[in-house]
């Protein structure tokens, strides 16, 4: 007697999630295809639908879609940016905090509050801030950084308003590949700033859980797909 198939009402979460996430995608390309979306709006719905964790957030992406007579009549409105950093209540920010490495590794990431002033900093060792999943006061957060024959890594969301400005000596300060596609004008701002000597502080934007590899990979598909929609 053969196996029952699995009836679809009991299809796991992540499949199903998994497999709308690839038919909004496809709607998106499809819009932009037929001009029903400007390029940074697309890159940006885009990296909603990569970011997104639930059906409600998938549903972001595409939200505000005109597919009937205002996308023909070339309607181009674009609803309010959703962005991947939430707010904090005021009373959980901290007014300063430090995350120093010294001939070793720290890391803050998950669901965390920053500081409205941090400082890091990297001798001979190595810090990872991850600013993903985190959730942000009344105006952000600013960062000083110091990389002294050390490494440190910032890791931002798509949609975050970053300001990057810093020196380096015999090394490298600034944000690796391209950043976010746009912004939205009530996002978090993070304040970047220091110095780096014989050392290296990267700030990139990733989505949640996506590795580098994966960033890269993501971003090639992303702009292959552009240049194939352009022709």
């Amino acid at each position: 007697m053969g196996d029952t198939p699995e009836p679809a009402a009991t299809k796991p979460a992540t499949i199903e999630l998994a497999d709308a996430r690839e038919k909004a995608i496809d709607l998106l390309s499809e819009c932009f295809a037929r001009d029903m979306l400007g390029v940074e709006d697309f890159e940006r719905r885009v990296s909603l639908a990569h970011a997104a964790g639930s059906m409600a957030e998938l549903g972001s992406a595409i939200e505000g879609l005109e597919t009937g007579a205002g996308a023909a009549q070339g309607d181009r409105s674009a609803p309010k940016m959703v962005h991947a950093a939430a707010a904090a209540p005021l009373a959980e920010v901290r007014a300063a905090d430090r995350a120093v490495a010294v001939f070793g590794e720290t890391k803050r990431a998950g669901r965390w509050v920053p500081a409205r002033r941090n400082t890091v900093v990297a001798f001979m060792g190595s810090a990872v801030i991850d600013l993903r999943e985190a959730r942000f006061g009344p105006g952000g957060a600013t960062f000083s950084v110091v990389a002294a024959m050390g490494s440190v890594e910032i890791l931002v969301p798509p949609g975050v308003n970053v300001r990057c400005g810093g020196s380096a000596v015999f090394g490298n300060f600034g944000q690796r590949g391209p950043g976010p596609a746009s912004v939205a004008p009530d996002s978090p701002a993070i304040r970047v700033d220091g110095l780096s000597v014989f050392g290296s502080v990267e700030i990139e934007t990733r989505h949640p859980g996506e590795s580098r590899r994966e960033a890269r990979r993501r971003r090639r598909l992303e702009k292959k797909r552009r240049r194939r929609l352009r022709r």
